[in-house]
């Protein structure tokens, strides 16, 4: 299943400014983007960025152990929009550094434990986790069809400069 991700340069921008501001108690920020969706091939995704929603600072939950946590009202907040309109959902954060960020075992294990929710809104869209890092990003996919989840194969950023990024397998 190949999957491609879509973002315009501005929207990126936006993301990679907030997810940089510092919080009062979280070593980093997160959000959420908003994304139509739509099949290709028969079997692969086209996830194509709308809207970014940062989350509120009032939502973030003080917690040591991790980069930053989130409530439960983040998250019932990114249901009830995607809920509301047919949208996926894309959680993002950012690995301050230059070159393909690659998630931690925290990632990875807190990732599988929230994207799923969002099938209980939205059971036919894929949803995803991206990382990004101050040139690139990295993401992985949980398709409702398989309930599996894999990398994100390619990734554009449309705009003034365009960047193209494939995911190497194997």
């Amino acid at each position: 299943m190949r999957t491609h991700f879509k973002i315009p340069r501005g929207m990126l921008d936006e993301i990679r400014a907030d997810l940089s501001r510092p919080h009062s108690f979280a070593y980093e920020r997160v959000g959420f983007v908003t994304c139509k969706v739509g099949k290709f091939d028969g079997e692969g995704w086209i996830i194509l960025a709308a809207n970014y929603h940062p989350v509120e600072d009032e939502d973030y939950v003080k917690d040591e152990s991790v980069g930053a946590m989130i409530g439960s009202a983040a998250i019932r907040k990114m249901m009830q929009r995607a809920y509301d309109e047919p949208y996926s959902v894309v959680h993002v954060h950012m690995h301050e550094h230059s070159g393909r960020p690659s998630p931690s075992a925290t990632d990875a294990r807190e990732m599988a434990k929230l994207i799923p929710n969002f099938w209980n809104v939205r059971r036919n869209f894929p949803h995803a986790a991206v990382i990004l890092s101050f040139d690139s990003m990295s993401g992985t996919v949980w398709d409702p069809s398989s309930k599996s989840r894999f990398a994100i194969d390619d990734f554009t950023v449309v705009g003034a400069p365009m960047q193209f990024i494939r995911t190497e397998h194997g």
